[in-house]
């Protein structure tokens, strides 16, 4: 019997519309999720193949935490080729909600897509039961009507992952929605369409063997009294509390009492303390509503509703009954991140108020967000709205020169000007329209520069106002701005924004700094933390400190566990000195999966994951020199503040010879080429990589 992993691979061939069960024992030693992903990709997708031919294939993976009960654990990895980044290399899109427990529950550890449909189709997974089933009738239906049209054909309770209008019409920046609220980004939903897959419904009903329940029931307790906070695991609340020590008006620790779930079904629901020690409130710390939304949220919260194993619940279910009359569409949604804010909105100007002050930002923000999500079209971490300012700026200076004269004068744009938000309406169709240059704004930023350079220059790319971590295309998710060099470096192992939260988990806690550098100095050394904007040169400690990001958020998308919450480098106790314990991961792997897993072992997987994933991004550039082509971060960096000098107070502002140590410095930590930044036979060869060091040899990429 096998623990935690269930066993078994589930194999769809769109092409010929069949499918077959394998063994998924093989992929242990990359934990699953991102890193069994990742190897099926590197064995089965060869470098070079487009996005959207059949021969890329979309792998869905869980690890052996999920669906077995650990706090968070209800993360899945969806792998393939990037559409919308420099090198169109391997990315990864985790996602949320309730796909993974449903697809674990079915009985498969992972689902691998190949192939390509000539009609539209969509696969149901119920147990042992699969089927390719047509879904002609459901092209260019919104995400949220499939969901419903879906389930009323399988069974209650199934969970429906599915692309809009932008991924059947081709969007590089197109993403899958589950539970009408889920998003898994990537440009995923563009191989999606290239394949005529409109979704994927998974129901099972297989419980996940665990090899020592009660020692899990015992982390798990451990977990939720004495580790973990809040989103991003923010160990101190926003106020004052009772049993606190400090406060921090930036933590996501928002709930208190006198906060309230305002619209709560039966009256409103007073949020309250949730101090350590009480596991049954840890689901009213975290008012992310209000966060998101601003103070006028509270009275149209109806509760705070997340993922699946999720105690923190960061999604803010929200009802405006305001916005039916205004557009037509009823005010219901629950959204979390930027997705919160309605991305799109962020495009418009002079939206008025309808009831009360401050209400046109909530239903500004609301719209947008059911507007995107039913046509399934993703911001980029906010580089698609950044990018539609930077053509309407200067009186549309450049949108006028991407279209025809016809074109621009049939866009209604004093709507945009005078705050109606049928507009949006307008926009986000002209955006998926593949026949409307507007279209072309949803490339990802690379392509958009690489389509028209002639009227960008170099200011596009490297603009702070598009805010990329690197001129590939990626958009930047916390990067110098968080621990300096440290957070910048966690950028540079990905192909998109890095989605690695374990450092702003760390320097957003909500804790002082000076509690903050203890604990991290302890664990990495002197100098390894600096102060905001107050920073220092890069040293040896600092590149400990990133390298651990990494790997924790690798160990975290492959067990699976949100990184959004992990790892526990801090706890909210005070009697703990607030320090965490970062040898959960590992004492949860032993006791899901009856092996011996350490900290040591846990990191060794995650390293030979990262090896393997850098080695795949040499494989797609053509090129090894990760360092001039890879790693490259964009001008407004070095370029902040202009009367300051870098390593001056106030300012974040990078230095370009620092940087170059920094990333030597980083190279030096995985055993990289110092040079060129990219994986040696030795570094591959130690975590039994030949066969990959192998073929970066036969195809001159291995540094000699």
């Amino acid at each position: 019997m096998s623990y935690g992993w269930m066993g078994k691979l589930l194999r769809v061939n769109l092409t010929d519309k069949t499918w077959t069960v394998e063994s998924s024992d093989k992929y242990h030693k990359y934990i699953g999720g991102k890193g069994m992903a990742n190897r099926i990709m590197y064995e089965e997708v060869p470098a070079g193949t487009e996005p959207t031919a059949p021969e890329n294939k979309i792998v869905f993976a869980v690890g052996p935490n999920t669906a077995g009960s650990a706090p968070t654990s209800g993360r899945i990895t969806l792998s393939s080729l990037s559409p919308f980044t420099k090198y169109q290399s391997i990315v990864d899109a985790h996602m949320g909600g309730n796909t993974a427990m449903r697809m674990k529950n079915a009985g498969y550890d992972a689902l691998v897509i190949e192939g390509a449909s000539d009609t539209p189709v969509y696969i149901y997974v119920n147990d042992d039961n699969v089927e390719i089933r047509d879904a002609s009738d459901l092209w260019g239906v919104t995400t949220s009507k499939t969901v419903a049209a879906i389930t009323k054909a399988t069974v209650p309770g199934v969970n429906v992952v599915a692309i809009g209008k932008a991924g059947e019409n081709l969007c590089n920046l197109s993403c899958v929605m589950n539970d009408n609220a889920h998003c898994g980004g990537g440009g995923i939903g563009k191989v999606f369409g290239s394949k005529k897959l409109k979704a994927v419904a998974f129901y099972g009903t297989k419980g996940v063997q665990l090899a020592d329940p009660a020692k899990v029931q015992q982390l798990n307790n451990y977990v939720l009294s004495d580790l973990i906070g809040s989103n991003n695991n923010h160990v101190v609340p926003t106020v004052a509390q009772s049993w606190s020590e400090y406060e921090n008006s930036g933590s996501r620790w928002t709930g208190h009492p006198g906060l309230t779930w305002g619209a709560a079904e039966g009256g409103p629901v007073d949020t309250g303390e949730s101090a350590p020690g009480q596991p049954t409130l840890v689901g009213f710390r975290c008012q992310k509503a209000v966060r998101d939304r601003g103070a006028i949220a509270e009275k149209y919260t109806v509760k705070m509703t997340g993922c699946a194993m999720c105690p923190i619940h960061c999604y803010g279910a929200i009802n405006v009954p305001q916005m039916e009359p205004v557009t037509g569409v009823p005010g219901a949604h629950a959204t979390t991140c930027l997705q919160s804010s309605g991305f799109i909105a962020g495009v418009m100007q002079n939206v008025k108020d309808v009831e009360e002050e401050g209400d046109s930002a909530l239903l500004r923000s609301l719209y947008g967000a059911i507007l995107c999500d039913d046509y399934g079209l993703w911001d980029n971490y906010g580089e698609l709205v950044a990018t539609l300012n930077y053509f309407f700026k200067d009186d549309y200076k450049l949108a006028r020169q991407i279209m025809t004269e016809e074109q621009f004068n049939a866009i209604n744009w004093s709507k945009r000007e005078n705050g109606d938000l049928s507009f949006l309406d307008e926009l986000i169709e002209l955006l998926v329209d593949p026949n409307h240059p507007l279209h072309n704004l949803t490339a990802g930023a690379y392509f958009v520069d690489q389509k028209y350079h002639d009227i960008l220059g170099d200011d596009y790319l490297n603009s702070q106002a598009i805010g990329l971590w690197g001129v590939m295309g990626g958009k930047r998710h916390h990067g110098h701005e968080c621990a300096a060099q440290v957070g910048q470096l966690t950028n540079i192992i990905y192909n998109r924004d890095g989605m690695c939260h374990t450092i702003v988990n760390i320097t957003g806690s909500g804790l002082p700094y000076a509690i903050q550098k203890s604990i991290i100095e302890g664990l990495f050394g002197e100098g390894a933390l600096d102060a905001p904007a107050n920073y220092t040169p890069m040293n040896e400690n600092k590149a400990k400190f990133a390298k651990f990001g990494v790997m924790r958020q690798v160990i975290h998308d492959s067990m699976t566990l949100c990184n959004w919450v992990w790892p526990m480098t801090f706890s909210p106790r005070r009697e703990r000195g607030y320090k965490g314990d970062l040898t959960v991961e590992a004492q949860y792997m032993a006791a899901i999966t009856g092996e011996d897993w350490d900290v040591e072992k846990l990191d060794e997987a995650a390293e030979r994951i990262i090896q393997m994933q850098r080695a795949m991004t040499v494989l797609s550039a053509g090129t090894n020199d990760m360092r001039n082509n890879h790693d490259v971060i964009p001008n407004f960096s070095y370029e902040l503040n202009p009367d300051q000098a870098p390593f001056t107070p106030g300012t974040v502002k990078m230095e370009r010879e620092d940087w170059q140590k920094a990333l030597t410095m980083f190279y030096q930590q995985f055993g990289w080429d110092e040079k060129l930044g990219c994986p040696t036979r030795a570094s591959l060869e130690k975590f039994d990589l030949k066969d990959v060091a192998d073929e970066l040899e036969s195809k001159g990429l291995l540094p000699a």
